[in-house]
């Protein structure tokens, strides 16, 4: 097996080829163009590939970002082919795109995903050490079965010393989120009570079903009242100036999103 590199793409050719990997992982109606892609690495955007040899594995693709205080990066994609999965290839598209943004003088990425996407969550809370404090609900709607598209926003402080000491693998998870207060620790029970947000102990844990694919297979219901309970609970915690830090294992039903206050 060759090992891959790691490269920017700027070319529209190299662009149309990395572009087809999209029919991997998404519909065709969140497809970015090779066209589109182009125009944004041309002002003030990247695309990262990763290559075996001379196959594409995979792609991540942000664009310049301004939110009415600074700019940023946002990084609104990322793609890995079926057959490069589970070899760390998607960890090292977002190192190497940190190192892009740094060198181009950016200070942050941000990026979008499930909150009950919960491998994912890993990897953005604790592998690379970004944070939460905004909820997205509903950004691309519900589907057939009402179920909203919520998406937490990830904001990667890149030379923080939280995400250098992350990306040294130094800082999966912290001893004193055992002693957080939990809340709602049954998958099949989420209820809309909100805490009185006065812990002694530094932090709250939220549960989250682990196989949520599974439990909206066989009870959509469940899923969506999770998903409204999470919505609730995070708008009020944001608003109080809390943020996600992390992800902490659970039992086989529930794993738990980390709410501390920001420092």
């Amino acid at each position: 097996m060759e090992q891959l590199t790691y490269r920017s793409v700027t070319d529209f050719y190299e662009l149309r080829v990395l572009s087809k990997l999209q029919s991997t992982a998404w519909p065709m109606e969140m497809f970015t163009s090779a066209v589109q892609m182009k125009a944004v690495v041309q002002h003030g955007g990247s695309v990262i590939a990763a290559y075996e040899g001379e196959r594409p594995a995979g792609f991540c693709y942000g664009f310049a970002a301004y939110d009415g205080n600074e700019p940023y990066l946002h990084s609104h994609m990322m793609v890995v082919h079926p057959d490069f999965r589970d070899r760390g290839v998607g960890t090292r598209l977002k190192l190497e795109q940190r190192l892009w943004a740094i060198e181009q003088g950016y200070s942050a990425i941000t990026w979008t995903y499930d909150p009950f996407q919960l491998r994912n969550g890993y990897l953005n809370l604790c592998k690379l050490g970004g944070t939460v404090s905004i909820y997205m609900p509903a950004i691309y709607g519900c589907d057939e079965q009402g179920d909203p598209s919520d998406r937490f926003l990830i904001r990667w402080e890149l030379t923080s010393p939280r995400v250098c000491s992350a990306i040294r693998s130094k800082r999966a998870a912290d001893p004193r989120w055992l002693d957080y207060v939990k809340l709602v620790d049954d998958a099949a029970n989420p209820n809309g009570r909100l805490p009185a947000w006065d812990s002694l102990s530094g932090g709250y844990l939220l549960a989250v079903p682990r196989d949520a694919a599974g439990i909206k297979k066989n009870r959509p219901d469940v899923i969506v009242a999770w998903k409204l309970w999470l919505r609730e609970l995070c708008e009020e915690a944001f608003g109080r100036g809390f943020r996600i830090v992390g992800l902490l294992p659970g039992d086989t039903e529930v794993d738990y999103y980390v709410l501390e206050g920001e420092i």
